[in-house]
């Protein structure tokens, strides 16, 4: 049924809504005011009301869903959808957002994730009309209801009495005597027959009996076993041990408690630095596994993480790749293995994959996993999209309080910004740090060399703070601050970090970005290649080194062979290919670096937007137009549903139609570029220089120049931009 149309408010109504709103902004005032908006197409007063409306009352559906519709009536699909995953983290079984959902996802392409959403809407209510009308319009087959076990109950009646057909002599004593003797022996055969019978159907009964309560026993301990791998931690992975062998103990032959066994203690080894005796257990339990024949999910994961962490990413890529494919060939997606799919491919630098299998696969079917959040945030962070990654350590911390890996992610992630908000990465560190139960001794010693990382950054802002502001950071984070005692307390924390954990190779790349912060590139260089020796199939750690050599002077030539040397170990990662492009871009060989972005585009199905973006910026420079304007057209559509580099992409899409003549093509372009990122700041100082080629349009170049000084004072055009707002800021 269609919705009837919005009354049209008078400026009277819509004053007296809007001064209800500004009244009391946390109230439901929202509602009605940006519903207001909406009906008037007043799009981006109706999102900044309901953005609001989401900050008033987090745990309410209504505003994200109202968000969603704003996004939708504007054909932000993407950013609808998001919302309304958001609102299934609140309300998981609303039927209504579950199929609302199941829309968006297969407008865009995810029509695995649509099934399952449609499927936990029809399990909420297998009678609503509108879920079974969609299952007609996709041809989906409507899941039977599972069929009712009728318990059978075998009865065993037993014959005891002895009844004599012999006539009553009591004329002969004897007789009678002898009678009843053959009648009391008849009846102890009789009783006999009758409780070997009653024995055995007793004893089919008992052991019955037995085997079910055992059954149980052992379901039970494999669900708590289930519960605890959900939690994703150190502690709760050895209690999932402990519930797994307990479940051996009852049944040796259980091969699910073996692959749970077998993922566990793979996790522990290779994640939580377990060492020899975690991997022995991994693949012992696997052996066990692969025996009974066990093909569930855990099994796979628990061989595709055995193979990456025995630096065969590679293998295990290609082989979980299938099986995927396999189980969604049975109708049986699984988050898990979506998961660690995009795990092992974030681990071999194909972020774009990663994303797609960890956003658009894993998490819709599992919504309130916290390492699907906590995977998305790193990945999120090494695409150096911090709000994304905030956003999603932010999710996982909600499903799991003090969920290690995302309060470690948080503070590296604040650590690694400009301006780094030293309290709120100082809360976290410490409270890593002084958890009970600990975490794992790897993520223990992280966090240690997490600290020392923070005390330098704060040792080099305050020298350009004040007194008095010296003197609060210092009790943020727990430290005086003057040099030599920083000095001192870093190698402190250093030290603490590698006596837990003297083989992570993570501890090397967080003490190289300590160093690179300080100034001391060599030194940073240095650290990255001992963490390439330790394990040399983390894509993360030659994209660092690489971005360290590049600023070196005369260092894009160490770049290109460091990472060449990747390449030919690894193979052809996507994100090392886009670097090798980038690198021959800086020595000036753009023809050499064409062939690297258009190798990682060799794929027809894969999307590789950066090397997309980087194409058009080459054909730009090239003055080949049309190629130009074709790779920044496709990289702004796969660049979708990240903000800043949709409008990267549209600046320069807009400077390509000003180059062409196009004038109203680029005004209208540099348009979309705003519309996808107002914060974006480059996109002010192309379109000023853009606004200084119409006399008609000059006080707007001046207010446009002006913005992007305001934005970014010390930015690469800060000098130009200037120039073209008159000297003014």
């Amino acid at each position: 049924m269609a919705n009837p149309p919005a009354k049209t408010l008078s400026p009277a109504e819509l004053a007296k809504l809007e001064h209800a709103f500004a009244t009391e902004p946390s109230s439901a005032a929202y509602k009605p005011l940006a519903e207001a908006y909406l009906s008037m197409s007043r799009f981006m007063e109706a999102m900044v009301v309901c953005k609001k409306g989401v900050k008033a009352h987090p745990t309410s559906t209504e505003p994200r869903l109202l968000l969603s519709k704003v996004y939708a009536d504007q054909g932000k699909d993407r950013k609808a959808l998001d919302e309304l995953l958001a609102a299934l983290l609140i309300a998981p079984s609303e039927k209504a957002i579950l199929r609302s959902a199941a829309v968006f996802q297969r407008k865009l392409g995810e029509v695995t994730a649509s099934d399952a959403s449609l499927l936990k809407a029809f399990a909420a209510d297998r009678s609503d009309t509108a879920t079974l009308a969609l299952f007609a319009e996709w041809k989906l087959e409507i899941p039977k209801p599972p069929p009712v076990a009728v318990p059978v109950q075998a009865r065993v009646e037993v014959q005891r009495s002895l009844q004599s057909n012999h006539p009553v002599l009591d004329e002969n004593p004897v007789e009678v005597a002898r009678l009843k003797a053959s009648n009391r022996r008849l009846g102890a055969v009789f009783f006999l027959v009758a409780l070997v019978g009653t024995l055995g159907l007793g004893g089919d009964y008992f052991y019955g009996q037995w085997k079910g309560k055992r059954t149980r026993q052992v379901n039970k301990l494999l669900e708590e076993a289930t519960k605890q791998l959900k939690h994703d931690s150190y502690d709760s992975y050895k209690k999932a041990c402990e519930s797994a062998d307990k479940a051996l103990d009852l049944d040796s032959t259980s091969s699910t408690a073996q692959s749970y066994l077998a993922y566990a203690y793979a996790i522990r080894w290779g994640e939580h630095g377990g060492g020899d005796d975690a991997r022995q257990k991994a693949e012992r339990h696997l052996e066990e596994a692969r025996k009974g024949r066990e093909n569930s999910s855990y099994f796979y994961a628990a061989r595709a993480l055995i193979q990456t962490y025995a630096g065969k990413g590679r293998e295990a890529l290609g082989e979980l790749e299938q099986q995927v494919k396999a189980f969604d060939g049975q109708g049986k997606a699984s988050s898990l293995l979506y998961l660690t799919l995009g795990l092992i491919q974030m681990n071999a630098g194909d972020l774009e994959h990663a994303r797609d299998n960890l956003e658009k696969k894993a998490q819709p079917l599992a919504t309130d996993d916290p390492r699907v959040y906590a995977a998305l945030g790193t990945l999120y962070r090494r695409r150096g999209e911090s709000e994304a990654a905030w956003k999603n350590f932010d999710l996982a911390l909600r499903f799991e309080r003090d969920h290690p890996e995302s309060m470690l992610g948080r503070a590296l992630l604040i650590l690694d910004q400009p301006e780094p908000k030293f309290d709120i990465a100082a809360k976290a560190i410490r409270k890593l740090i002084d958890a009970e139960p600990p975490p794992s001794p790897r993520q223990l010693a992280a966090a240690h060399f997490s600290r020392a990382l923070l005390l330098s950054r704060a040792s080099k802002a305050s020298t350009n703070l004040t007194a008095g502001d010296q003197r609060k950071l210092s009790e943020m984070i727990g430290s005086p601050l003057d040099k030599s005692h920083v000095e001192a307390e870093v190698r402190k924390e250093e030290d603490i970090g590698l006596s837990l954990d003297n083989k992570s190779p993570e501890l090397k790349a967080i003490r190289a970005r300590r160093l690179l912060f300080e100034g001391q590139l060599d030194a940073a260089i240095s650290e990255l290649r001992e963490a390439i020796k330790v394990d040399p199939s983390r894509a993360q750690f030659y994209v660092e080194l690489a971005r360290a050599l590049l600023q070196k002077p005369g260092g894009a030539q160490s770049a290109q062979q460091a990472l060449i040397t990747a390449l030919r170990v690894m193979g052809d990662s996507p994100k090392l290919v886009v670097m090798l492009g980038d690198t021959y871009r800086q020595l000036g060989n753009l023809d050499e670096a064409i062939v690297q972005y258009s190798s990682a585009l060799s794929d027809p199905k894969s999307k590789n937007p950066e090397a997309r973006f980087a194409l058009g910026a080459i054909y730009f420079e090239k003055k080949d137009l049309y190629k130009a304007q074709v790779e920044l057209e496709n990289a702004a559509q796969e660049f979708l549903g990240d903000p800043t580099r949709v409008a990267s992409a549209y600046t320069q899409l807009g400077r390509v139609f000003e180059a062409k003549g196009d004038r109203p093509k680029a005004d209208e372009t540099f348009q979309r570029a705003f519309n996808a990122d107002p914060d974006f700041a480059p996109q002010y100082f192309y379109y000023a220089k853009f606004l200084t080629g119409d006399r008609k349009q000059t006080a707007k170049a001046l207010t446009t120049a002006q913005e992007y000084l305001r934005r970014d004072p010390k930015g690469p055009f800060a000098a130009e931009a200037q120039r073209m707002a008159g000297g003014g800021t």
